[in-house]
Formats: C-alpha cells, structure tokens, sequence
C-alpha cells in the first residue's frame, strides 16, 4: 500500500494521488493560496477516497451554504471510491466529516480526538480536530490534541505551532511563545506561528513589540489565503489601536484587512470586529459598515455558529438594517429552539441574550445592552473563537456598562484589564474618568498621569515600531 509524505498508508492511492496529499497537507498548513490546485486534482480523482474526502473538509470549512451542498457531493464520492478497501485512518476520517456535514461536531470532535491519539503523524487531522475544538471554545481539548501531534513530529515546525496556539488559549502565555518562537527558528514562513506569538504578546499588552514583530513578519504572507492574510494583519491593527494609533488601524482595515474575499466569513468577523474596536475608541468609521453590511446579508440564517452569527449581526446593526436584525434575531432564538443537549450553553445560554444586547447596544439603548450582554458573558467561551477574538463581546459589555452608569460594575471589569494588562493607555482613561464620577479624584490622577507617560512612551517607540 502506498504512504504519503507522513508515513500513513493511503488506500488506492498512486502517485499523483500521493502528490496531490502531500500538496495539501503543505498548502493547508501554511494557509497557502493555492488550494484550488487540490480541488482540481480531487475532482479528477477516480480511485483514491481520501483526495475527495479532503475535498469534503476543505470546502465545509468555508461556513457558507455553498460549500456545505459541495462538501456533501465530495462526502457521497469519498464512500462510494472508500467501498470496503479504506483503512482505519480513512474510515475515522469519514466518519469524522459525515458527521461535521451532519452538523455533529460534538461527535466530529471526539472521532478527531481519538485519531489525533491513534495517527499523530496525521498533521491534517490535527489540524481539523483543533478547528473543531476552537468553534467550540474547547481550549482544553484544543491543546490536548496538539500535544498528540507534538509528541509525536517535534522535527515539524507546523507541530510546534499548533502546540503553541493550544497553549495560548489555556493560558499559559509564556510556553505558547516559547513553542511558536521555536517554531519560527525552524521556519520563519509559519504564519501559524506567527499568529501564536501575536496572542501571546497581545494577553500580556506587549503592543510596541507586537507592532515590530508583525511587521517583522509580514513579508512572508503574500502567498497565504484570505483568512491568514487579512487575520495576521488584524492582530497588528489590535496593537495600534491599544497605542492610540487609531489612523494606522484604520487604513490597515483599508488595505489589508477586508477587501480580499468579501464573500468569505471569517474576513467578514475580522472586519466587524475591527469597525467595533474603532469606534469604541472613537473613530468615525464613515460608510464602512454599509459596504459590510452587503456581504452580510444573506447570512441571516445560516448558524454554522454562534460566534460568527453574533458578529453578523452586529455588523447588520451598525449599518442600520433594522429589518435584517430583526429577522436574524428571530432566526437565532429558533435554531436556540433546536440547539443538542451539548449546544445549549452556546446558543441558548449565550447567543440569545448576546444578541439581543448587540443588537440594544447598537441603537443606543445601553441600559439594555449592559443586562442582556451580561447575562451572556459567564457563557462565553462554548461560542468559538479565540480568547483575543470573545474579548469583543466583553469590550462591547463595559461600554455598554459605563454609558448606562452601572459604575461598580464596570470599575471591576477596568481594574480587572488595567491588572492584567496594564500597559494600555486607554484602559488608564477608562479607568480615571470612572474613578472621577465616583468621586475619587486621587486614583483618577494616578490614572490619568499612567496614561500620559505610557502615551509619551509610545510616541517615542512610534519609529522603531513602524
């Protein structure tokens, strides 16, 4: 039986078979632009099950309906080409994605968790297990399946880089950085890694370092796909806004941030995220919201998951598209309704009263928005995403906090942000003003002078880290 580039046996498989594996293995894991060259080889492939089984994969990871209804015709040819001669391997990896298109992930998950025990020089089965892990905001099964992979490829820089990423969201922030910076020595083309050591950096509010690091980086993305491109970009951006370098943000949403696949949700949620970070720190975003709003949409009942549907809906809010919000909100309580036992967290829990309070927060109505955004938050990770990525929910919370005078409330959030990362000029502000409606005018100095001399501090660092 033939073996790919990994040492796994693939069933049916020849040559161009085994080439077109290693291809996308490599292309996958450095979020390559070139994907479709394997898409290209699956559709011609008339032996092999695993080229249209990971045709399957790749296409469902697109959160659109399109790829879903696609994935489905690449899953019918994978069993009928498996037949009775596909291995253990390829047999959990069907089973696996049958599921994920069922819209088991629960299931998906654990069959990817068993294989990442049972094949752990399966790199490509890590990394889909991972994603399964990280749209549940299970980081603890996240890092368990990328030690697997660690343990078992330490000579591969892609390992290390998972690895890292599951350290990252269970905090423990120096290992992560430790594991992707070594990842980085190994291969300095790793976006992956890349984005590791940007987490890291970003928890402990090392923005000047972050700004430097990325830009450092950043020659080595033109070949990535529109996620990592625009995602990576993002993560810089996060940096300049914590350095009130609110304008260098902005035009990096511009140029770098969306305009790549418009059509493609994750640049979406990396769009409105960003428009929402502006604003909080009081940007005018102009018309961008309107020209978002467009390729948001038709997303209106899609619900792949909570944590893309809730900042779809936000982005709709914002642009003022009261009858799409509407009709979006009324679609979330329902597919709440028919949430699994093990989605119930996510969607009823969390998204119904999260979206109720984006959509209050984005009208104006605070009050609203700070009950309803706070009966959500002790719920918040089971949505997805990362810990850097939910910080928006809880950004949007205290604003709405602040702006509707539950003062003791927000005061514990500030003091909680200004500890854990105490290197932010506007938390300091926040913070002061707070203080100095609460009549505290002595720590509000305190605060005001932090902010000043850490603002100083930035202007002096803005030429290194440009």
């Amino acid at each position: 039986m033939a073996r790919d580039g990994q040492g796994l046996e693939v069933s049916n498989a020849d040559t161009n078979a085994i080439a077109a594996l290693d291809f996308l293995r490599e292309e996958w894991l450095v979020f390559g632009n070139r994907l479709a060259e394997f898409v290209s080889s699956a559709d011609k492939e008339e032996h092999c099950a695993l080229l249209p089984l990971m045709a399957a994969n790749l296409v469902l990871s697109m959160n659109s309906p399109d790829g879903h209804a696609l994935g489905l015709r690449y899953l019918a040819r994978a069993r009928t080409l498996a037949g009775t001669t596909a291995n253990a391997r390829e047999r959990a990896w069907l089973a696996a994605t049958e599921a994920w298109a069922a819209g088991d992930t629960d299931r998906s998950l654990a069959i990817h968790e068993q294989m990442a025990a049972e094949f752990p020089r399966d790199l490509l089965g890590i990394k889909l297990g991972q994603l399964h892990a990280f749209n549940r905001g299970d980081a603890e099964t996240l890092l368990r399946i990328g030690e697997h992979a660690f343990a078992a490829n330490r000579e591969n820089h892609y390992a290390w880089a998972m690895y890292a990423f599951g350290l990252e969201e269970c905090n423990r922030i120096d290992e992560a950085e430790a594991h992707a910076r070594k990842a980085i020595e190994m291969e300095r083309r790793d976006p992956w890694a890349h984005h590791a050591v940007a987490h890291c950096l970003e928890a402990r509010g090392r923005m000047v370092e972050g700004v430097a690091f990325l830009r450092e980086m950043s020659d080595t993305w033109s070949g990535c796909n529109s996620f990592m491109y625009t995602h990576n970009w993002w993560h810089l951006a996060l940096f300049l806004i914590d350095l009130d370098r609110t304008d260098e943000a902005l035009a990096l949403y511009d140029r770098r941030v969306w305009g790549v696949w418009k059509e493609f949700s994750e640049d979406q949620i990396n769009a409105v995220s960003l428009l929402v970070r502006l604003e909080l720190r009081g940007v005018d975003v102009g018309a961008r919201w309107a020209d978002l709003a467009i390729y948001l949409k038709p997303r209106l009942h899609e619900h792949f998951s909570p944590f893309l549907d809730l900042q779809y809906l936000y982005g709709l809010a914002r642009a003022g598209e009261l009858r799409a919000v509407t009709e979006m909100l009324a679609s979330i309580e329902d597919r709440a309704e028919r949430a699994k036992p093990h989605e119930r967290e996510a969607w009823a829990d969390c998204a119904v009263p999260a979206a109720h309070g984006l959509a209050a927060h984005a009208k104006g109505d605070h009050a609203t928005a700070a009950r309803l955004l706070g009966q959500a938050m002790p719920h918040l990770q089971p949505i997805g995403g990362s810990i850097a990525q939910r910080a928006l929910f809880g950004a949007l919370h205290l604003d709405a906090l602040i702006r509707s005078d539950w003062n003791d409330a927000a005061l514990k959030i500030l003091q909680a942000d200004d500890r854990e990362r105490p290197t932010v000029p506007s938390t300091k502000r926040a913070l002061a003003g707070l203080l100095r409606k609460l009549g505290r005018v002595e720590q509000a100095m305190a605060a005001e002078y932090e902010a000043g001399q850490l603002a100083r501090q930035y202007g002096a660092n803005k030429e290194v880290a440009a």
